[in-house]
């Protein structure tokens, strides 16, 4: 294998990858993990280019920098990668200091020829390989699951290449510049090789990241109403089928609230439409705040919403609905001209029975809704059986 051409071609190929990934990320700019990963295929082939060039360019080009960008780009790499799986960016700046001792004790051993400087870079190059796989192992679920494990399968197999490479520079190439020899040792040159193959299938599972996370996306936004971020009717409705005939089968209560909004209309009259969503969306960001995470939170349609609680006496729903009317009413949402305030009207119902659909759940308490507009809104009603109506406020 001439070292030259493996070089030319392995550049021509991570270029590719690293133009394509440029340009989703010019049109996906909010998938920061999508940015990681392209800043760390810019740094991987800064790299190659150095690597490819050694013999002709200065040693402290080919040799110390071309290192060190290999370090920082499976560091990106790692920030990618911890983005997906973990939803969240790193802010533990303590992994930057390490990062940035690191390559400052490199740089000052390879200038001073210190023999052995290698380890400075290749032991946190092998640890950075095992702690990314760590990671994925332990945190890639959900639609990542498969994708993660198959990037920690590729991440340890170079932790072993690397291993095999660092074990080889201290028994052949103790000292930074000697490398330049390595250019027709097998040894050298087939794992090479090897890295540069787990390579591409790691740069290959970054657009299997990108697919799974736009996958994500589409099925949360068929799921969620575009205007207020909570579930949509389509939701709601498969959320209460399920719940449902969880507390048939293990028989714990189930409550449902449906809620009106008080002379909607009369907002969009006078304040305009647009007044209109920041109060939909100012509410719903109120009552989304005052329930359980294991409450379910849906627009119906229009001004209508419902909330679904799984594990909730017909009393604890009755008094959760009447604490959503007393916030409702003192919440004052700012506008442009003023201020607007409005009321709402609820009604609530539980499952009735074990035979009981969540179908006429849904039925009941919008029954009940409408009989608290009736006896004059801003007010909460209860029907928990078939036939049955209070008013609770």
């Amino acid at each position: 294998m001439h070292y030259g051409t493996f070089f030319f071609t392995n550049i021509a190929s991570v270029s590719a990858f690293t133009i394509c990934l440029g340009q989703l990320v010019v049109h996906r700019s909010k998938i920061v993990g999508l940015r990681w990963f392209a800043a760390a295929l810019v740094a991987g082939l800064a790299k190659l280019i150095l690597q490819g060039l050694e013999g002709i360019v200065p040693a402290m080009l080919a040799g110390m920098i071309a290192n060190e960008l290999y370090l920082l780009s499976f560091f990106m790499q790692y920030l990618g990668l911890h983005w997906f799986v973990n939803r969240t960016p790193m802010r533990n700046s303590g992994l930057w200091v390490t990062l940035a001792v690191i390559l400052s004790s490199y740089t000052v051993l390879c200038i001073s020829k210190i023999s052995y400087t290698g380890n400075v870079i290749n032991i946190p190059f092998v640890a950075i390989c095992g702690i990314s796989a760590y990671m994925l192992l332990r945190d890639g679920k959900g639609p990542f699951k498969v994708l993660s494990r198959v990037a920690a399968a590729i991440l340890l197999a170079d932790m072993g290449v690397a291993a095999y490479r660092a074990v080889l520079t201290n028994l052949r190439y103790t000292r930074p510049w000697e490398t330049v020899n390595a250019h027709s040792d097998p040894r050298w040159l087939y794992s090479l090789a090897v890295m540069a193959f787990l390579a591409t299938f790691m740069n290959l599972s970054y657009f299997g990241f990108l697919v799974t996370e736009l996958g994500r996306e589409m099925a949360e936004q068929a799921r969620t109403d575009s205007l207020t971020g909570i579930l949509n009717r389509r939701a709601m409705e498969g959320t209460a089928l399920r719940e449902a005939a969880r507390s048939a089968r293990h028989g714990y209560p189930l409550c449902m609230i449906a809620i009106d909004i008080d002379d909607f209309k009369h907002i969009n009259d006078t304040y305009g439409h647009a007044a209109g969503d920041r109060a939909l969306q100012a509410m719903t960001k109120r009552i989304h705040s005052m329930l359980r995470t294991s409450d379910y939170f849906a627009r119906m349609g229009g001004e209508e919403f419902a909330i679904l609680l799984p594990n909730t006496s017909a009393d604890a729903g009755i008094g959760t609905a009447e604490r959503i009317r007393k916030e409702v009413e003192a919440l004052e949402i700012p506008l442009e001209y003023g201020s607007v305030k409005m009321t709402i009207s609820a009604g609530v119902t539980q499952l009735a029975a074990s035979l009981d659909a969540w179908e006429s759940m849904m039925r009941r308490a919008d029954a009940a809704m409408y009989a608290a507009k009736q006896h004059g809104r801003n007010r909460v009603s209860a029907m928990l059986n078939p036939g049955d109506t209070e008013d609770c406020t």
